[in-house]
């Protein structure tokens, strides 16, 4: 799997460097190491949907009679699969916000259990909100 390689640049003889080669499919040995992969994974499709949603924005630069929206069938499933991507991505950093943010209380922190809830209420009501205010703007 790995092999021993004596280190090029370091000044002690004798120092080795332990160098693992590992394949191309090494993800797929654990359940935790594919999530792993998908969740950095879904950071790509985000992205490209977010520069076609900046070229729709800028589409709009000739108002609303220059603008057809790109509706297409291959289009919304792609948002689809990029929202489902998206929810991913926030469930799996919501999950570890216990652990990040440490809020001191005293000499004691507020428990992980009560970070990670609070961050997943704030994304629900941040979420409401949001469709909300696009339900009642588009409503004018």
């Amino acid at each position: 799997m790995g092999r021993l390689q004596i280190a090029a640049s370091d000044a002690h003889e004798g120092t080795r460097t332990y160098a693992p080669r590992l394949g191309g499919t090494w993800f797929l040995r654990s359940r935790g190491y594919i999530r792993y992969v998908l969740r950095e994974f879904s950071a790509v499709p985000i992205a490209v949907w977010m520069l076609w949603f900046l070229v729709e924005i800028a589409r709009l630069k000739d108002g609303p009679k220059g603008y057809h929206p790109h509706m297409s069938p291959a289009f919304v499933v792609f948002s689809i699969v990029c929202l489902a991507f998206a929810l991913w991505h926030s469930y799996t950093f919501l999950s570890f916000s216990g652990l990040i943010m440490r809020i001191p209380i005293g000499d004691r922190f507020v428990p992980a259990n009560f970070v990670r809830g609070g961050a997943y209420t704030l994304l629900l009501v941040v979420s409401v909100l949001i469709g909300w205010l696009l339900v009642w703007g588009g409503a004018r």
